[in-house]
């Protein structure tokens, strides 16, 4: 694969095709390399100010727009996790990744699980970022889950506008920076005129949507036989838990706790996107992580 930042394109192993961005060379470097997941209707960009840092610390990492996301191949079928975590077994062998540690965001954390699970000899551990550790069986069947998640209508919305919102929405949490625009404008198409259509379509969407509805993930994390670090974000003190999401988060990080090694969980203070918000913070917890189970783990040629 090309050095640092060049965009390279892989077949999967259903034959589709798949983007993804590495950052640190060749993976001749000391420490474990990372595979980085972005969430639902995201893309690998999201990671892009994470990856620098792990670089820079001398951490090779791969970032991966998944199936229907990105600049990737969009089927219309193959989002449950099966495929998904096939799509992510295909890239570790394509890019020749060394049992990585996976590193998921939001559903990516779900991805990132399952093929820790599925696939314990591929990688060497996992840091589950703000997902893939709550169920969203807990709170909705699956019409109220389909009703109060699915994606907003944004087609037709004007490049302008959408960038309007988007700095409305993050303004007060995240400084809108030339980067995170990039990141902002991986997530749509333009047109001529300037209207943008998501990257995602609606039934692709939905169709992972209910795949991570019946996902069973404490029955996932009570399988695990790696090291995996659930790292939840922590509302600031004072925000409103309007929906009561951070109640259900505190029990399910008690769930969570008492399965015990090889499973731990921590707290991080921000932002859902904490990958932007906190890169610094995000890298030093992935790195220390990959320190740490490099050490416990013997070498691999």
């Amino acid at each position: 694969m090309p050095g640092d930042g060049v965009r390279s394109v892989v077949t999967s192993a259903a034959g589709i095709r798949l983007h993804m961005r590495e950052r640190g060379g060749t993976g001749t470097g000391s420490r474990p390399e990372a595979l980085l997941l972005h969430g639902l209707a995201s893309s690998c960009r999201i990671w892009d100010p994470v990856a620098d840092r792990l670089s820079r610390a001398g951490m090779r990492s791969v970032a991966l727009d998944q199936r229907g996301h990105g600049r990737s191949a969009k089927p219309s079928s193959g989002y449950g996790f099966d495929r998904i975590t096939a799509d992510a077994l295909a890239v570790i062998r394509a890019a020749k990744l060394r049992a990585p540690i996976v590193v998921g965001h939001s559903w990516g954390a779900n991805v990132a699980l399952e093929l820790a699970v599925r696939h314990r000899s591929a990688v060497r551990g996992a840091v589950l970022v703000d997902g893939g550790f709550l169920a969203l069986r807990d709170r909705f069947d699956w019409p109220a889950a389909r009703q109060a998640l699915a994606p907003p209508q944004l087609a037709g919305m004007s490049l302008d506008a959408f960038l309007a919102g988007a700095r409305t929405h993050l303004g007060s949490s995240l400084e809108i920076t030339p980067e995170i625009i990039e990141v902002l404008r991986s997530l749509v198409r333009v047109d001529r005129s300037g209207r943008i259509r998501p990257r995602l379509s609606r039934a692709n969407h939905l169709r992972i949507l209910h795949a991570l509805w019946e996902q069973d993930t404490i029955g996932l994390l009570e399988r695990l036989r790696v090291p995996t670090l659930v790292l939840a974000v922590r509302s600031p003190a004072g925000v409103p838990d309007s929906a009561g999401f951070m109640r259900h988060k505190r029990l399910a990080a008690a769930r969570v706790r008492s399965i015990g090694p090889p499973v731990n969980f921590a707290w991080i203070d921000g932002i859902h996107d904490v990958p932007l918000q906190r890169p610094r913070a995000v890298a030093g917890r992935i790195l220390r992580f990959a320190d740490a189970t490099d050490a416990r783990s013997p070498r691999r040629s």
